[in-house]
């Protein structure tokens, strides 16, 4: 009798230790499954793109100055002419945030003379890590550069009234600059 009981009592352990293994393993099954539809597609072991360091606004301004100064001799022969002012300055033109760079420049004759030969200013896109020329803008009229605010450029287009001395054109009208491309107007 006792060995009766101690096969039956045996083959229910086994059969339970069966319907564990089982149901574990459907469980395992579904929760593979499952985490099989939640993870996301970037595979855990895909390595991390190293990001370049992030450069100043005065950074920027020492990248852009060295790129435009490397292009100043085209600009000079192209006006015959010798550089009489250039200037830096900063703000957010392109709307994403960070300040770009835009450079005035001024020509004078080349064997000298207080004429304005030529003047435009080259835009510089700052993206934080790096920066690019997007344009220039050389108009066929005298121009004051303003100001850049609220991701616009101003200028000031110049004329002379008829009483005016060469120095000095007394009609003022504020233009706001378009960057369509690579062209400003």
């Amino acid at each position: 009798m006792k060995t009766k009981s101690g096969l039956i009592t045996l083959i229910m352990l086994i059969s339970a230790l069966a319907l564990t293994a089982c149901d574990g393993a459907k469980t395992k099954k579904k929760e593979i499954s499952s985490t099989k539809e939640n993870v996301p597609t970037a595979n855990i072991q895909d390595p991390v793109p190293v990001e370049a360091p992030k450069i100043s606004t005065a950074e920027a301004v020492k990248l852009a100055t060295a790129q435009f100064e490397a292009y100043l001799p085209k600009i000079l022969e192209s006006h015959d002419a010798a550089i009489d002012l250039q200037e830096a300055v900063t703000g957010d033109f392109t709307g994403d945030g960070i300040d770009d760079v835009a450079i005035y420049f001024s020509l004078s004759p080349k064997g000298g003379g207080n004429a304005l030969v030529g003047q435009g200013l080259t835009l510089y896109q700052n993206d934080g890590r790096r920066v690019k020329v997007i344009a220039g803008f050389e108009p066929d009229y005298l121009f004051s550069f303003t100001k850049i605010s609220g991701g616009k450029i101003y200028v000031e287009k110049l004329e002379y009234a008829d009483e005016d001395g060469r120095c000095c054109p007394s009609i003022r009208t504020e233009h706001i600059l378009t960057i369509s491309g690579n062209r400003v107007y």
